[in-house]
Order: C-alpha cells, then sequence, then structure tokens
C-alpha cells in the first residue's frame, strides 16, 4: 500500500477548512482561525492583520525565528501594508494568499 503523502508539502492553493476553530500552520502548529475579512468595514483588516501579528509571533516564537521575532517588533496592524500582510501569510502558511473555507457566524 503506498504512502499517503503529506499535504502540506505536495498541495498547492489548498483551501483551508478550520476543525475546531484552529487551521493548521506550515510547521503543523494548530492555531485560532482567522476572523472575517469583510470590505464593507475597515476595521476587520486590522482585527485580521493583528492576528497576523499575534499567530506570527508566537510561531515565530515556537520556531525559533529571531529575525521573524525582530521583524514584528514594530509592525501596527493599523498601517500595516499588503506586502507585511503577505511575508506573515507565508511565514504561517507556506503561502502569501491562503485561502480560508468561509464558515457560518456564530449562531
Amino acid at each position: 500500500m503506498a504512502a499517503i503523502p503529506d499535504l502540506r508539502e505536495n498541495a498547492t492553493n489548498l483551501v483551508r477548512r478550520p476543525v475546531d476553530g484552529k487551521v493548521i500552520t506550515a510547521s503543523g502548529r494548530a492555531i485560532p482561525q482567522p476572523p472575517w475579512i469583510i470590505a464593507e468595514q475597515p476595521a476587520t483588516l486590522v482585527t485580521y492583520s493583528q492576528w497576523l501579528i499575534d499567530q506570527g509571533r508566537a510561531e515565530a516564537e515556537d520556531l525559533g525565528e529571531d529575525w521573524m521575532i525582530a521583524r514584528l517588533a514594530g509592525i501596527s496592524a493599523g498601517t500595516m501594508d499588503d506586502p507585511t500582510r503577505e511575508l506573515l501569510s507565508d511565514f504561517l502558511f507556506g503561502d502569501p494568499h491562503p485561502e480560508f473555507e468561509a464558515r457560518s457566524g456564530p449562531a
């Protein structure tokens, strides 16, 4: 029987499905699923950016990636630009534009 390949290494453009409120990073860590980004509500992008900062910092600390810890030191969610969001997404998921499965809001 053939071994099942590790999808993290062999798949691209995966739509990540939150399970029990968690998504898996490229390193295999389970982290809280990201908040919604709603185009008509700019504050939701700031909330998502802060989520990237917080998760990126935790990932960098867990992996001992001092360069990323230093990079995150001066970043503000309110002024984060697209290239920085892409860098953090790539660091966390191995993809600068990760896609997450839509989920319904709280009941």
